[in-house]
């Protein structure tokens, strides 16, 4: 089908996504590009497509140029994009050796999908985030995690002062006071690392559930690391022991 008209309703309802309140009202998110479309394989609702796109990938809708550049978020867009389903998981701890990751009020849209893309390199179990955090369904967000948003579960709105108290691993938090480093616990059983708000690290509340309390050792001069980074370090050191 060709729509050369920004009042039909599927460029409406593309428009509408770029607001939270929408993808969380529809159900629905956007995302852009060839290998998000392709890692989507299975969620999505719809593609829509530039008339001048010659990629291989079939679309349902083909808009103009002109529409296509009016209603992407890219600098450079490849012409292709989908409308995807928001799939909510429901959690249920499957094995005792479980390696998650709490994200605590994370702002950033490129840490979030950094952190993301991590934790699916490191082969991590799930992802559970504060109601606090960026939205995942972010257009920046979701370019951010290159595909990883669709490896491995995301549990979104968690309560983490609750949910560090009913899961049964050890729970390591990353924290300027901390009076140990990451590599002092034994991350080789059943873990979940915690990482914070970028300018004010995790909660009083958190901080007081978490079983350790860890900093990350910087020798140098600089008195704090991007939120990114940290989880990076200490995820990885729990890869490292796990081998």
């Amino acid at each position: 089908m060709y729509i050369q008209s920004e009042s039909n309703r599927i460029i409406k309802e593309i428009n509408s996504l770029r607001l939270k309140k929408n993808r969380d009202k529809l159900g629905l998110f956007i995302l852009e590009g060839e290998r998000l479309v392709n890692e989507a394989e299975g969620h999505i609702e719809y593609i829509l497509a530039s008339e001048s796109y010659s990629g291989g990938m079939a679309a349902d809708y083909t808009v103009s140029d002109r529409l296509y550049d009016k209603i992407s978020d890219t600098v450079s867009p490849q012409g292709i994009m989908a409308v995807c389903r928001i799939e909510e998981q429901e959690f249920t701890q499957k094995k005792d050796a479980s390696f998650y990751i709490l994200l605590e009020n994370i702002q950033d849209p490129g840490n979030m999908g950094t952190i993301i893309r991590t934790a699916d390199a490191a082969g991590a179990d799930g992802i559970f985030l504060s109601k606090g955090c960026v939205d995942i369904y972010n257009p920046k967000t979701v370019r951010s995690t290159m595909g990883s948003l669709f490896h491995l579960p995301i549990y979104r709105n968690t309560d983490l002062t609750e949910l560090v108290q009913r899961i049964d691993v050890t729970t390591v938090a990353a924290y300027l006071k901390g009076d140990r480093t990451p590599y002092d616990i034994d991350m080789t059983k059943g873990i979940a690392i915690i990482i914070g708000n970028e300018a004010n690290g995790i909660s009083d509340d958190l901080s007081k559930k978490a079983d350790c309390l860890v900093k990350i050792p910087m020798p140098g001069k600089a008195e704090s690391i991007n939120a990114s980074a940290a989880a990076a370090i200490m995820i990885y050191e729990a890869v490292r022991q796990r081998r």
